[in-house]
């Protein structure tokens, strides 16, 4: 796991979070593959979710460990590293899995587009998987930018295993992202070029300044907080929609950026990409975020 260290924290708090709406937490599991925390061992298809997070406001590192016994039943959160925080951490990770958000009248979107609900029956309980805070999903932004996604996935663990901090929850050790401050002191990194690591120290100069709050940005509001995270070095519009959509819990915007998940609107519905596709995107509200990443899975 490398030599960061073992960060020392308090027995693990368990709370539990009720889901309004379908939910299954196995259809999360794939989400999160490619840059979720590393673990000391593989862990079996029985065990709990773990998931690590720098908590909102100080950005300290705070692991979840999730179980539900079956779809649209409670789900059960351990949480490690939380000390004095944990009503925020249990907040903050219900933002991550979108079960902040009443969804009891999301299968109405179906109800109204027969082909959207052929594809939430395909796909049940599945909403979107968010970063933890804007300030992991800008550090993604920045690594993930011009090589794959296997890579950018690779380089994320390596990331935090080499200056992140160790948590144990449920049993097992986890890697979290490094703190602001240890991404600041950044100096190098095998597959890591040189504008990157300058790009990630702006992300935690950003940071530290709490210019990546997920309040912040919301008061914000789209257009401004897009505007804000283009200011950041490396970050275009591309990544700037990415961070907004991605880690502050956005419900209801069509990722105007993102042309596969227009492509697959209209393929879906025997229409052509350049077609105008307002009547269908407007049809999706009050779900359009999510149901543009239901396109994506399916498609």
């Amino acid at each position: 796991m490398g030599s960061h260290p073992l960060l020392m924290t308090a027995p693990p708090t368990t709370r539990v979070l009720e889901p309004l709406g379908p939910f299954d937490l196995e259809r999360t599991r794939a989400f999160v593959g490619r840059w979720g925390p590393i673990t000391r061992h593989t862990p079996s298809p029985d065990e709990p979710l773990r998931l690590t997070a720098p908590l909102d406001g100080d950005q300290r590192p705070a692991a979840f460990a999730l179980r539900q016994a079956e779809p649209d039943g409670p789900v059960e959160v351990e949480i490690a590293g939380a000390e004095g925080a944990e009503d925020l951490a249990l907040a903050q990770v219900a933002r991550v899995l979108s079960l902040d958000h009443d969804a009891r009248d999301y299968p109405d979107v179906g109800r109204r587009d027969p082909v959207i609900g052929r594809l939430m029956a395909e796909h049940p309980g599945l909403r979107p998987t968010l970063f933890g805070t804007p300030y992991e999903a800008a550090a993604w932004g920045v690594v993930s930018a011009r090589i794959s996604e296997r890579q950018a996935g690779l380089l994320f663990r390596r990331l935090a295993v080499a200056h992140g901090e160790t948590l144990t929850v449920a049993g097992a050790e986890v890697a979290a992202f490094p703190r602001p401050e240890a991404l600041r002191e950044l100096g190098e990194l095998p597959g890591l070029g040189a504008e990157k690591v300058r790009r990630l120290h702006g992300v935690a100069e950003a940071a530290l300044a709490g210019e990546l709050e997920v309040e912040r940005l919301r008061a914000l509001g789209s257009d401004g907080a897009r505007a804000a995270l283009q200011r950041l070095r490396g970050i275009g519009a591309f990544y700037a929609s990415l961070i907004w959509l991605r880690s502050c819990g956005v419900v209801d915007e069509w990722p105007d950026g993102e042309p596969r998940c227009r492509a697959a609107l209209a393929r879906r519905h025997g229409r052509h990409p350049d077609d105008p596709l307002d009547d269908l995107v407007d049809g999706l509200r009050p779900y359009r975020t999510w149901v543009a990443l239901l396109l994506r899975v399916a498609g």
